[in-house]
């Protein structure tokens, strides 16, 4: 523990300088009167950078510099230590001390672990040449930048990521086929309906879809590159890449060497607190009440209670239902809570299809429990809102589809 004049200075280290380790150490670093250091590792040479806006780079929709999530350059003016591109090899948790690959030692007081996590590879033969890459970083993106225009590229996966891969790709050129297990696009987050518009809008764009398969192989040429993929049913398809979007991992490989209580993720409790003192997890890498968090808006409650634990305030984190948007431009998607009815419950349906317009509202016992929303999506929130504060809406069922406007018409 250091010492600044006659005051004690805690160490705090985070591990992971992506978006919620940054996020942490620069709303720590806004902090008053607060007495505490603070150093940032990560493993990558770009930090503090928006992970989200990843699709939007590769699309083109956005330049570098618009990348940013915190500034960096403040912080560092501020005090923060930032160490860029050198990861932590192993941590000691008996003395304290983080090992970077480097070789570089530092000491900390309070550690937090914020590692993130990695694409999931899948075990396809094949998966392992050089043109098999997963869709996680700056890196990734400068990859898929320098293909040569009209490349053919396989993306495996059509959930969130993989959709916005695919759109990012197609938007530069390439010609895209995208793979998935499930016989609907985004099934956890949308029903048939509604991933049947978005997969004819998506159709629109250029992209080719393979629903309800996985390649059975990725055939490599003498060169080891993959150069085709082998389908189910025995087709053979060319690929100059494959992106792997089929779900991510939590990077536990670090924290399960040091000794620290794993499962899939890192287990903490409702303070953010690891299986040992002093070490905390928030993020990607962490899990909580058997859940792990892909989704940006719990792991910023999960930064606000750990500032609060840390500044020896009582604070708890629980899980809340979180709403979707698919980040595609031209391409409007909102979905909150339950997306397929249970027998108990009621379900709204609205759909217009000249208007590309969908809505599925699922009530239950008066209470709205999920929506899907397609093409308009401006009442959103206030669904979002109904659901967050259990609001009994039997009064309001038969406009409660049309939106806000309708069941809260304003005074004149």
């Amino acid at each position: 523990m250091l010492k600044v004049g006659q005051v004690s200075c805690v160490h705090i280290v985070i591990v992971g300088a992506g978006m919620a380790g940054s996020k942490l150490a620069f709303d720590l670093m806004q902090q008053k009167n607060a007495n505490y250091s603070i150093t940032l590792i990560g493993e990558e040479a770009q930090v503090g950078y928006n992970r989200i806006m990843l699709s939007s780079l590769l699309a083109k929709d956005i330049s570098d510099h618009e990348m940013s999530l915190v500034d960096t350059e403040k912080m560092q003016q501020e005090g923060v230590s930032i160490i860029a591109g050198d990861g932590v090899e192993s941590i000691d948790l008996e003395t304290k001390v983080v090992c970077l690959v480097s070789a570089k030692t530092i000491r900390y007081d309070k550690l937090i672990m914020a590692t993130g996590s990695r694409a999931r590879i899948l075990p396809i033969d094949g998966a392992k040449a050089s043109n098999v890459m997963g869709f996680r970083t700056w890196n990734d993106v400068n990859i898929m930048a320098s293909l040569q225009k009209k490349q053919s590229v396989c993306v495996i996966g059509g959930g969130l990521l993989g959709l916005e891969a695919a759109v990012g790709l197609v938007k530069r050129g390439h010609k895209v086929t995208v793979f998935h297990r499930s016989k609907w696009l985004l099934n956890r987050q949308l029903d048939a309906e509604s991933a049947a518009l978005l997969r004819s809008r998506l159709e629109q764009m250029g992209i080719e879809f393979r629903l309800g398969e996985s390649p059975s192989s990725f055939i490599q040429s003498e060169s080891g590159l993959v150069n085709q993929v082998m389908c189910a049913d025995g087709e053979r398809m060319t690929a100059d890449l494959v992106v792997m979007a089929a779900g991510i991992s939590p990077e536990i490989a670090l924290a399960k060497l040091a000794g620290l209580k794993t499962n899939q993720a890192i287990v903490v409790d409702e303070k953010m607190q690891t299986s040992y003192r002093d070490v905390f997890a928030l993020g990607e890498c962490c899990e909580f009440d058997q859940q792990t968090f892909g989704l940006v808006a719990p792991i910023w409650d999960q930064i606000k209670v750990l500032i609060s634990v840390l500044n020896d305030k009582d604070a708890r984190f629980s899980i809340e239902p979180t709403p979707t948007k698919l980040k595609v431009s031209g391409v409007n998607l909102f979905s909150v809570g339950k997306v397929q009815a249970d027998l108990d419950d009621s379900c709204i349906f609205f759909k217009d299809i000249e208007a590309n317009h969908y809505r599925k509202l699922i009530v239950n016992d008066g209470v709205l429990v999920g929506a899907i929303l397609y093409g308009n999506v401006a009442d959103g929130s206030w669904y979002f809102q109904l659901i967050q504060n259990k609001t009994n809406v039997s009064d309001m069922l038969e406009l409660l589809v049309f939106g806000e406007a309708y069941c809260c018409p304003k005074v004149a």
